[in-house]
């Protein structure tokens, strides 16, 4: 590139989500854009950068050697864009110190979860500061980190992530989960992964059935990246979904769903805080997970 304009910075961003996301169709459900307009403003970037930077194709999404040279500089310039608004507003000397936090929702009923005590008690040791917080995807998670548009996420961790430090807090226990609806499997009091085998499958914790159902990849699978959506397709009567125990206890008692009896479908998805390697506000982010570490370990 021969100079920098802000329509670069777009398009590098929507790239980035591209990549972090896996292909233009994941891409999609993050930037709240059309494929076709995702497809422009990769192409638009090709022919600013004068080369291919990802193919797409039966084998799926793929980045070329320049692609994931440009995608490794986009990150380092998120990064010191981020660094650069905070320094900027740490030129007031009346700046407070704002530590931004995003989580995965239903973080907050969730039991295990130790966020809500662990800013409680950062708050309580430093009345000065400030918090912001955003409830956020998994993917939206990742990329706002490798933005440096936030300093701490706590969330599902799907894959490592270079340029990002991840800490383990605990595991959330995931099982299988079918509406009262869904009369054949209800009556059924042992089953096997072989009985769901060819049914629709939802859940939020992977994007492809394999690893998880031990399914043939033509049976129908959907990702959800909110819990929520994985109930309302449970509720619908046409979906065995994947839900934390935690938070399908309310809707067991109402007697609109129940966990089916299948051992090796039952995870313990790991739930981390994920930050920058170099960020600005390293003390803040660790002095958190130490605290939430604390808090864990007291329980």
């Amino acid at each position: 590139m021969k100079s920098l304009h802000d329509v670069d910075i777009k398009q590098l961003r929507v790239f980035a989500v591209v990549v972090e996301s896996g292909g233009f169709t994941a891409a999609e459900e993050v930037l709240g854009v059309s494929c076709s307009t995702i497809s422009k403003a990769i192409a638009d970037l090709e022919i600013r950068v004068g080369e291919t930077l990802c193919r797409r194709g039966r084998g799926g999404f793929q980045l070329t050697g320049q692609g994931e040279k440009l995608y490794q500089l986009g990150n380092r310039l998120f990064s010191a864009i981020g660094s650069y608004v905070r320094e900027v507003d740490a030129l007031s000397a009346t700046a407070k110190r704002v530590l931004r936090v995003a989580a995965v929702d239903n973080t907050t009923p969730d039991p295990n979860s130790p966020l809500v005590e662990g800013l409680r008690r950062m708050q309580a040791e430093n009345q000065e500061l400030r918090v912001d917080v955003h409830i956020m995807t998994p993917n939206e998670i990742t990329l706002g980190l490798l933005k440096g548009e936030l300093d701490i996420g706590v969330s599902l961790v799907h894959r490592e992530v270079a340029g990002l430090r991840i800490e383990h807090l605990y595991a959330e226990r995931v099982a299988p989960y079918v509406s009262a609806q869904h009369e054949a499997l209800w009556r059924q009091e042992k089953l096997s992964a072989n009985d769901i085998a060819g049914l629709r499958l939802a859940t939020y914790t992977h994007r492809e059935p394999g690893p998880l159902f031990a399914v043939d990849k033509n049976s129908d699978f959907f990702f959800c990246p909110q819990i929520e959506g994985v109930l309302m397709l449970i509720l619908s009567g046409n979906h065995v979904g994947m839900l934390p125990d935690f938070y399908a206890q309310e809707w067991v008692a109402k007697g609109k769903i129940k966990a089916l009896a299948i051992p090796e479908l039952c995870i313990d998805s790991p739930i981390v805080a994920m930050s920058q390697r170099e960020s600005p506000q390293v003390d803040l982010v660790e002095k958190l997970v130490m605290t939430m570490k604390r808090i864990l370990h007291e329980r």
